[in-house]
């Protein structure tokens, strides 16, 4: 299995896949962590990726282009893991924290109108 990067290089791979966190997870024995943290580093490199075996293309992946680790394995293997801009685990907390503080800005000033409203009813 091989990915083939946005700027035609190649590289051997064992799996490529999306994992529950919105991350995607490489993992590959022929590379070092040093060459993979040069490899996906490299912002234009990644921005498509696509992932093919026996010249059938299985996945193909776009804007992947914020690396956040390189995790070592057993036997070998190396991964990394990439986000899109914006989609890291932290960005999405961050911009679920300040939807959160807006909506109850409006579920407060909503339970003001009610109050203001059912003291004009009962007037």
């Amino acid at each position: 299995m091989k990915i083939i990067f946005n700027d035609a290089t190649e590289l051997t791979i064992q799996s490529a896949e999306i994992r529950s966190d919105g991350g995607l997870l490489i993992k590959s024995i022929s590379a070092t962590e040093n060459e993979l943290r040069t490899i996906f580093s490299d912002s234009f490199r990644t921005q498509k990726m696509t992932v093919k075996e026996r010249e059938s293309t299985l996945s193909e992946y776009e804007n992947y282009t914020n690396m956040d680790a390189i995790v070592k394995y057993t036997a070998g293997i190396t991964g990394v893991i990439l986000y899109k801009v914006g989609e890291t685990p932290t960005e999405k907390m961050e911009a679920l924290a300040a939807e959160n503080a807006e909506l109850k800005k409006t579920v407060d000033m909503l339970q003001g109108c009610i109050l203001e409203m059912s003291e004009l009813v009962y007037q």
